[in-house]
């Protein structure tokens, strides 16, 4: 969506239907809507994906209609186009009837290929034209479609799928469910998916994203009305809503202008979380820090990290004790941000040290790995941290936390989010891809990047240590929650762009920050 805030809104399957209507009722015609839809397609395919041959596939609804209009307007530019429509006549919707005789009209031939037929020659004719065309336009089924295909549809699918062209899918590709994750039958495998000024939540939820190949948004001409009418499931933040959120740093700022964070994490054995998360810190831009460790493991973090200072804690087996509190008490109340949780281990122990310090500070706090765990012993604790705190699970955490099954909260992550943020009054950044960021507003966002690199222990250490950077140098809660995923990703993104994605570490992650930060640095 055109939005100045740097936001792309999600919306349901349901909500485009309503800001459809809701256009009609503003005087927009679901032609003029269609007509519009279908154009920006166009454009953006003979801009980016055009080849002298194409071929578009319709069927019987809104999507198909589109699809008619994308197949009209490559023939206008030169194209040599053959449609296909995928409907028997009488179940044409009123917009697709529209299209068909626009498309028609203009001199075009359409095959009709009838959904419920059993005679191979029509869908033999279009293996044999996408065998031999660069471009297939997916025009099949779109946002609407609540149900698997099975039958001719889902013979389509199989024929798109090894046609070997590029496949441009409209909205979404055809066979997936727009709201849901899950893909329950045949769907198209699209290499490029151009959703209709709106992302979907299959855009963005894993399998179903895998689907949707690249994702482009185009642009319908709503109503200025409909646009601020949007009632939107999630957002997703661009670089340029990244750039006004980054905090900014001052030409003649000094160490304590860019903040004090105290990293209290380690135990014997799980130092290299501890260090992680405190080199991310750093490398996003603290100006000072300060790293809390069981006593033992102090000349580690003093030969592993030469810029920070160490305060030894009181240990037990190895671990922070309960004691911890009393000599780190004094860093605390200087302190501008707390990190907690990277490798400090789950003993009972440790659990009553991580709730003392986090119940005697009153700095923003980012609470992630086994601080969460010694949280969900005790929730009193996590809403004792309302309005204060960003919390950084996985979703087995989460499920420590909520009660819930991981597998439930990955399938239904939004709302997961959004719940957990609005009554605990924390900031969820609830992690997996896509990580979801609650808000205690009820907004949430999905974070844009990131890849399967970051699935390697240690990634959330280093994810740890970047938000409360953010946060140590100026960032709101919100503002942090939202840029330390965004730019964790992109370091993720920029090293496969070079490399390969399974080789990643979470120390390469700290390594490329400055170039992601670049990347999206207001002055960039």
């Amino acid at each position: 969506m055109r939005d100045p805030l740097g936001e792309c809104l999600v919306v349901s399957a349901a909500e485009q239907r309503r800001l459809d209507a809701l256009a009609v009722a503003h005087g927009k015609t679901q032609q003029a809507l269609v007509e519009s839809a279908g154009r920006s397609a166009a454009e953006w395919i003979l801009e980016n994906a055009a080849s002298e041959r194409a071929v578009v596939v319709a069927g019987p609804g809104g999507n198909g209609a589109d699809a008619l209009v994308v197949a009209r307007c490559l023939r206008h530019a030169g194209l040599d186009v053959e449609t296909f429509l995928v409907a028997a006549m009488a179940e044409l919707s009123e917009p697709a009837t529209h299209a068909l005789e626009c498309l028609s009209g203009d001199g075009a031939s359409v095959l009709a290929i009838d959904p419920r037929g059993s005679t191979p020659g029509d869908l033999k004719q279009l293996a044999q034209a996408v065998a031999g065309c660069g471009t297939v336009v997916d025009g099949l089924y779109g946002s609407g479609l609540a149900r698997p295909l099975v039958g001719r549809p889902a013979e389509v699918v199989a024929i798109l799928n090894g046609s070997g062209a590029t496949v441009v899918s409209l909205d979404v590709p055809s066979g997936v469910i727009a709201d849901c994750a899950d893909v329950p039958g045949p769907a198209v495998r699209a290499d490029v998916t151009l959703a209709m000024e709106f992302l979907k939540p299959a855009h963005l939820l894993f399998p179903a994203a895998e689907f949707c190949g690249k994702t482009e948004v185009v642009p319908v001409a709503y109503p200025e009305v409909v646009l601020e009418d949007v009632q939107p499931a999630a957002r997703v933040l661009r670089r340029a809503g990244v750039s006004r959120r980054l905090p900014c740093r001052p030409a003649a700022g000094h160490k304590g202008t860019f903040g004090h964070i105290v990293v209290v994490a380690g135990s014997t054995g799980m130092m290299g979380a501890a260090i992680l998360a405190g080199r991310a810190a750093l490398r996003i831009g603290a100006g000072l820090l300060t790293m809390a460790v069981p006593s033992s493991q102090a000349p580690t973090v003093h030969a592993a990290l030469p810029e920070a200072l160490v305060v030894a804690l009181a240990e037990e087996s190895g671990c922070i004790a309960p004691a911890s509190l009393s000599n780190l008490s004094p860093c605390l109340d200087r302190a501008d941000a707390l990190a907690i949780g990277p490798g400090l281990s789950r003993g009972a122990g440790t659990a009553a040290a991580v709730r003392a310090i986090l119940g005697a500070t009153r700095c923003p706090a980012v609470v992630d790995a086994d601080a969460l765990i010694a949280l969900a012993q005790d929730l009193e604790c996590v809403r004792a941290l309302r309005g204060r705190a960003i919390l950084t699970p996985h979703p087995g955490e989460f499920a420590l936390l909520t009660g819930g099954q991981a597998a439930q909260i990955d399938n239904d992550r939004i709302a997961a989010a959004s719940r957990f943020a609005c009554e605990h009054g924390v900031l969820l950044v609830l992690k997996g891809r896509p990580t979801a960021i609650g808000i205690p507003d009820r907004r949430v966002y999905l974070n844009p990047t990131g890849n399967s690199g970051l699935a390697t222990g240690g990634s959330g250490d280093v994810l740890t240590g970047i938000l409360a950077g953010l946060l140590a140098g100026g960032a709101s809660l919100e503002d942090a929650a939202l840029v330390g995923p965004y730019v964790h990703g992109l370091a993720a993104d920029l090293f496969a762009v070079a490399g390969s994605e399974r080789s990643l570490l979470p120390s390469d992650v700290i390594d490329l920050l400055p170039r992601a930060l670049r990347e999206v640095e207001p002055c960039a």
